[in-house]
């Protein structure tokens, strides 16, 4: 488990937009639109739900910050993800470095 400030720092050399922890999404507020990442908490850990950026935002890598943000979040508070969001899906299967971190009912 890391600390929170090699997290803050992790978060700042890899990211450029603020990203709010809300509880229940992760959201950049840009221009005055919202693009998030929900997600539910459970025992096991963080389940990413569903991922949305708004159409003149799109290209811009936010939703890719907000789950590399979640996997973070997840690795700082040692917490297992479950990825029933299909963009967090392709997000960790692009980058395998990531898989330890899924549950044990994702990998089956």
């Amino acid at each position: 488990m890391i600390n929170k400030t090699t997290f803050n720092k992790l978060i700042s050399d890899n990211m450029y937009v603020n990203i709010i922890n809300t509880g229940r999404m992760f959201v950049i507020r840009e221009e005055g639109l919202e693009s998030y990442l929900a997600y539910r908490r459970n025992q096991q850990g963080i389940v990413l739900c569903n991922a949305f950026v708004p159409e003149v935002h799109r290209g811009r890598g936010y939703a890719s910050q907000l789950i590399l943000h979640s996997i973070h979040f997840a690795v700082l508070h040692g917490l297992r993800i479950k990825a029933d969001c299909p963009a967090a899906e392709a997000y960790i299967r692009r980058n395998p470095e990531w898989n330890y971190l899924l549950s044990e009912f994702v990998k089956a």
